[in-house]
């Protein structure tokens, strides 16, 4: 029997159940359908401009339009269950942000009359019940937190259970507290249940997310445990992650060995792109989060040292080393810099040579530098009385140091097409670069590839570091080599896969 032939209430029946994801695609079947769903198309329209693109905000309108808290969500979703289906985007940073300084006498209270529906929301919740939850125990948490008029980490973590079609999932900032015990608990259910889930039908809380972000500042004196973070890096489909002051260090007291958090199989699975601004993060730290990651393609990080720790050295060498043994075969685009250092860069060596597929690379000139002395160490042990004296620039102590591996092949691989080096300007990054780029345009064939060098050139740079960049302009020149030069460390413009 065709669609078309059927009765008129059972037609309202299946238009009721395409909403919303199929609903715009039925309307525009034939005239009778479309007939049927234009009753409809008016409370369709208001629902996805408000829920579609969901982040909270204040309205003066009616009650229930101002959604300040994951409570009000929930509850909106309560009173009409198809609301938790339009949400797409979910920007939950400002969760409670607008309800401060607000007594709860003074806040619009969309519970009422919808009190049996909530708590029914509560009380049936497969969710709960898969975390070995009283669902009592943690309705009365929220509702102490919502008495106080605070963020409720409870009710946040209670709304992830309700959302079958969201795309992109940021947290709310005040998810960087730690969480509760509780919640951890809830979030594991929703995690492995997404997982287990193989059938369209069943859409299950957070299956669709493609993309995970943090909402957190990037001052120094912000953090993140990256702990947090994990178990949604092991939803099915998670392929971008960005987490902003994510702290993992391996000799922090704090820190938990995120490599053995396997809900279905182990994190990060699914991940593509990782962008970690402003991170404190060392080699233990990121082996641990890559161990996993087997399709990554795009990793960006920029370190901070975060001052709850005090000043603290960054072993960068082992760093990179810890990258490129976990992910050096498949990964495409490397972005590597230093937002704020407070302490050292460990001495050390690094070799880009086992990363074999990159196309985009961007590390500083201080691992140049470090590779730099480990080679003048290394050959004042071996041959002392040819012990180099880093420092004058001279030709013969560029011919020691290239017999030393320090040739540019060791830092970048002959698969890259986009260079970009980063730099305070100072004398020691001008030995680097006399060292990595000399004879360069005689050297071009060694990097069929390399099409474009970016480079940080500041006004206040060494006379040294600007003559090295205007003698590395004439070389590039030379072979067709696009080099741009910066005046800030940073802000390039290479774009990367996010």
């Amino acid at each position: 029997m065709a669609l078309t032939h059927l009765p008129t209430e059972l037609l309202e029946n299946i238009v009721t159940r395409t909403l919303p994801e199929g609903f715009e695609s039925l309307a525009l079947t034939c005239k009778r359908i479309h007939a049927i769903c234009r009753p409809f198309i008016q409370n369709h329209n208001t629902l996805r401009s408000r829920f579609h693109n969901f982040s909270y905000g204040e309205n003066t309108s009616e009650w229930i339009d101002t959604i300040r808290t994951a409570f009000d969500v929930i509850t909106r979703i309560a009173v009409e269950p198809v609301v938790a289906r339009y949400i797409r985007y979910a920007d939950f940073a400002k969760d409670s942000f607008f309800t401060r300084g607000r007594p709860r006498y003074l806040l619009a209270d969309v519970r009422c009359g919808t009190g049996g529906a909530v708590l029914s929301l509560f009380a049936d919740s497969p969710y709960l019940k898969k975390a070995g939850l009283d669902w009592q125990e943690f309705y009365a948490k929220i509702e102490e937190d919502l008495e106080a008029v605070r963020y409720s980490p409870h009710a946040a973590a209670f709304l992830m259970t309700l959302l079958p079609n969201v795309e992109t999932l940021t947290l709310p900032q005040l998810w960087c507290k730690k969480p509760p015990n509780t919640t951890d608990k809830l979030i594991d259910a929703i995690v492995r249940n997404a997982n287990r889930s193989r059938l369209f039908e069943d859409r299950p809380s957070l299956a669709q997310v493609t993309r995970f972000e943090l909402y957190v500042s990037t001052l120094a004196r912000e953090r993140f445990d990256l702990d947090w973070a994990i178990p949604f890096l092991a939803l099915p489909h998670v392929r971008s992650f960005y987490g902003p002051s994510c702290v993992a260090v391996g000799g922090d007291g704090h820190y938990k060995n995120i490599a053995y958090y396997n809900p279905e199989g182990g994190f990060g699975k699914t991940l593509v792109a990782v962008n970690f601004m402003a991170c404190c993060i060392d080699e233990v730290g990121i082996a641990d989060f890559l161990q996993h990651t087997t399709c990554l393609r795009t990793l960006r990080y920029s370190h901070t040292t975060k001052i709850h720790r005090g000043p603290q050295d960054w072993n960068l060498c082992q760093f990179i080393t810890a990258i490129e043994r976990k992910v050096g075969s498949h990964l495409e685009e490397l972005s590597i810099s230093i937002r704020e250092l407070h302490g050292s860069i460990a001495p050390g060596k690094s070799s880009m040579r086992g990363f074999h597929r990159l196309r985009k690379l961007e590390f500083p000139l201080e691992v140049t530098v470090c590779n730099i002395t480990a080679a003048t160490a290394c050959r004042a042990a071996t041959t002392p009385d040819r012990c180099l004296v880093v420092g004058n620039g001279s030709t013969d102590e560029h011919h020691e140091l290239d017999d030393a591996g320090l040739l540019i092949s060791d830092l970048v691989p002959a698969s890259v097409s986009q260079l970009a080096l980063t730099s305070g300007g100072t004398k020691d990054h001008a030995k680097a670069l006399s060292v990595m780029f000399r004879h360069f345009a005689a050297r071009k064939g060694i990097f069929p590839a390399l099409e474009e060098i970016q480079l940080s050139c500041p006004g206040n740079a060494d006379d040294a570091h600007k003559e090295q960049c205007a003698r590395l302009l004439a070389e590039t020149e030379k072979v067709g080599v696009v080099l741009h030069l910066h005046p800030y460390r940073s802000n390039f413009t290479i774009t990367w896969n996010e």
